[in-house]
């Protein structure tokens, strides 16, 4: 369970810092904007709910030791949820505010 939350919170983590870092690198903002915390929590959300439905999948039980192919596996699959779950939020976020901006 810990291998899935730190795969899944180091996903979220780095789609929403490496964005953070550039656009301030570049000057397009000044600091950090709260509304990324409420993306990022809104990510962890849904990340979290398909991690626990997609991982139990694997054949592996939770009370003996894994094996370090099966916790890379476990790890891969939370933080690609984590990120790619945190990608699809920014995007209909912001999606929806050039549609609403557009009207």
């Amino acid at each position: 369970m810990a291998i899935k939350l730190l795969g899944l919170f180091l996903g979220v983590f780095a789609r929403t810092w490496i964005p953070y870092i550039r656009k301030l690198k570049q000057g397009k903002i000044k600091g950090f904007d709260k509304k990324f915390l409420k993306f990022a929590l809104g990510s962890v959300i849904l990340s979290g709910i398909s991690v626990l439905l997609i991982i139990p999948q694997y054949k592996y039980s939770e009370t003996e030791i894994i094996d370090f192919w099966t916790a890379l596996k476990v790890f891969a699959t939370a933080f690609a949820f984590g990120f790619g779950w945190n990608t699809v939020v920014n995007e209909s976020i912001k999606w929806n505010e050039k549609k609403t901006l557009g009207r």
